[in-house]
């Protein structure tokens, strides 16, 4: 191993660099693919690019300093970014949010701006990127970031320690190679021609090698309640991660985006506190005593009932309805189809006439969502405008489960098959507010002969049951991190099954295919679409996909949520226009931020009972797409 180690320091210049023997041994026996060189070999008509022509979209005028106060329902069932349980509702907080790639994309205008790199250039065939890295750039730990650690990327996920078969496909099929000129100048190879090559490049992220030097078969375990070093402004300190008490996420001092375009005057808390709240209704209490300093209130109750509220009377709390332009995460039932009854098809699209989402739309949420079309909603070109969800219709449905051989009713209007089968499935929901809805979807399907049997489970609890495909349908919504279409993950044979030795199928567990789906031809729509060339063969691929996946019926469209709405105390800022085009919420790209001392003295006159002014309500709509 001493030889291996010399032979890749004479070829990488830099022999101190590769601490860990086993990434060394692999980058060795991958030569093809991990390439070593020096400066003098960058080719020499490259143009590089920095992204200058770029406005930044912060406020100079914000402040640093305060203590953002937040709530969770619940703490993650772990702090590992990748593996078992990882991909949880509290991701985004942790690191989705809070990294960084080699390069961003404009949230207004989509175009390129640096990341962790400071310039970028193509080569002359459109195949290689090359990158010149913020030398200034550390980890939330303190480490200087370098091309060791894109190195070590590709190591770590397709590892079989990490226990995550996503991403060991991603970091193999979606990747050509890398080379090292030195320590702050890489070049990544495509895979193949593709449209949009330098956006996908340019989307990787460096992965702390310091920090997994004790990597190994025990990674699952070793590393579950340690948080992960990012390139972002905030960590999990050894004291900040108290399981199902709290999560505080406190800021790193002098972070090296403060001295970065696009990336000052941002994530301006110096700690953001997340206490566990279980009830949403005990959340709302706390937002309007000043608890809290501010809080999403999508649901109607909330967002109207505010009005009424002293805080909002005397002006004090304000609640902002923001209109965002995003790919639109896909809310709705997803169907277990690994289940007997759910593998038929008939029944699956027997269940979608027979859910009445228009219904909880326009009486739950007063209108104001929208009934989503399909899966694959606001990718833009990639999207097929024609497909439609199927409407709510007890003819319809009963037709089609009579398809399926549940023609006959029981005593109890449930319809049954010649086995005595009743068409009865368990209807799993968190215990968030939409919980309330349950007994509509459950009432308009008995009127088509369906039996909805509710559970509602504590989020983290039903995260599991579902990893586990332990459901039959559920309640469920994916983020969505881009406009070009994503399906393998969530659609693709490979995440539904896997085959045992004795030759049997079964679900395959700790997976985005939640629905289980086993299809040959979607299969075959996807890996022609992650493999095309042309944008053009990607938007027919596309609109094919998402046809495949309307007729298997394995997902119930719900709706979408055209922007997001909060209510804030006074003592936190917003700048003028309020956020991007492309925020989920508030806290995603940081802009707003805190005056401590406003709120020590406006929690006092609040008490008190003196007004500060009118109620006030913010509504921007100047990104309004829908």
């Amino acid at each position: 191993m001493r030889t291996l180690l010399l032979l890749l320091a004479a070829c990488a210049g830099a022999a101190e660099t590769y601490r860990d023997p086993k990434a060394a041994a692999y980058y060795a026996e991958h030569k093809d693919f991990f390439r070593f060189a020096t400066p003098a070999d960058l080719p020499k008509d490259l143009v590089w690019h920095d992204g200058s022509e770029q406005k930044e979209f912060a406020d100079p005028g914000a402040v640093r300093g305060g203590v953002l106060r937040q709530f969770v329902t619940s703490t993650p069932p772990t702090l590992r970014r990748v593996g078992p349980n990882a991909n949880n509702g509290f991701r985004g907080e942790l690191y989705d949010n809070n990294d960084f790639g080699l390069l961003g994309s404009h949230p207004n205008t989509d175009e390129t701006i640096p990341g962790l790199a400071l310039s970028w250039a193509m080569s002359a065939d459109g195949m290689t990127a090359y990158f010149r890295l913020d030398p200034q750039a550390k980890f939330t730990d303190g480490q200087p970031i370098t091309a060791d650690d894109y190195f070590y990327a590709f190591y770590f996920h397709r590892s079989p320690w990490a226990k995550a078969d996503w991403y060991a496909d991603y970091y193999t099929r979606e990747w050509g190679g890398i080379t090292r000129f030195d320590d702050h100048t890489i070049a990544i190879k495509a895979p193949r021609r593709r449209p949009y090559q330098l956006e996908q490049l340019g989307e990787l992220r460096p992965v702390p090698r310091e920090f997994y030097r004790d990597f190994g078969p025990n990674y699952e375990k070793a590393y579950n309640d340690r948080f992960q070093p990012t390139a972002g402004p905030y960590f999990v300190g050894p004291d900040g991660f108290r399981r199902e008490k709290s999560v505080t996420l406190t800021r790193v001092k002098d972070w090296w985006g403060d001295h970065r375009p696009f990336y000052r005057h941002r994530y301006n808390p110096d700690a953001i506190e997340y206490s566990v709240i279980r009830e949403i209704d005990s959340a709302y209490a706390s937002l309007l005593g000043g608890e809290i300093d501010m809080m999403p209130i999508m649901m109607p109750r909330y967002w109207y009932g505010t009005n009424e509220k002293k805080a909002y009377q005397l002006g004090y709390l304000t609640k902002a309805q923001f209109y965002n332009d995003i790919p639109r995460p896909p809310y709705g039932l997803y169907l277990n189809t690994q289940r007997p009854l759910l593998a038929d098809r008939d029944v699956r699209v027997g269940l979608q006439h027979a859910t009445d989402f228009q219904r909880v739309i326009d009486g739950f949420y007063r209108g104001d969502y929208e009934r989503l079309s399909q899966f694959g909603e606001g990718l833009g070109k990639f999207t097929d405008p024609s497909i439609k969800p199927r409407p709510y219709s007890p003819e319809l449905a009963r037709a089609a489960f009579a398809r399926a051989g549940f023609a006959q009713a029981g005593p109890d209007g449930i319809l049954v098959n010649a086995a005595g089968e009743r068409l009865s499935f368990r209807l799993t929901f968190d215990t968030s507010d939409r919980r309330k809805y349950l007994a509509t979807l459950v009432e308009s399907a008995r009127r088509c002969g369906v039996e909805y049997r509710p559970e509602t489970l504590e989020h983290t609890t039903m995260y599991r049951k579902v990893m586990e495909k332990n459901h039959d349908i559920v309640f469920w919504a994916w983020s969505v991190s881009g406009r070009i279409p994503a399906f393998w993950e969530s659609h693709h044979t490979d995440n539904a099954v896997e085959k045992l030795p004795d030759g049997r199928k079964v679900p395959k567990r700790q997976t985005n295919n939640i629905t289980g789906i086993d299809d040959p031809e979607l299969s075959a729509l996807i890996d022609r679409f992650r493999a095309a060339t042309e944008e053009d063969e990607m938007v027919r691929l596309s609109f094919a996909m998402q046809r495949r996946m309307h007729d298997n019926a394995d997902f119930i469209p719900g709706f979408r949520v055209p922007g997001y709405r909060i209510a804030y105390w006074d003592w936190v800022r917003f700048p003028a226009g309020f956020d991007v085009r492309a925020a989920e919420d508030p806290t995603q790209y940081g802009l707003f931020w805190l005056d401590p001392a406003r709120r020590e003295t406006s929690l006092k006159d609040f008490r008190a009972g003196r007004p500060l002014g009118p109620p006030r309500t913010v509504i921007e709509d100047r990104w309004r797409a829908e």
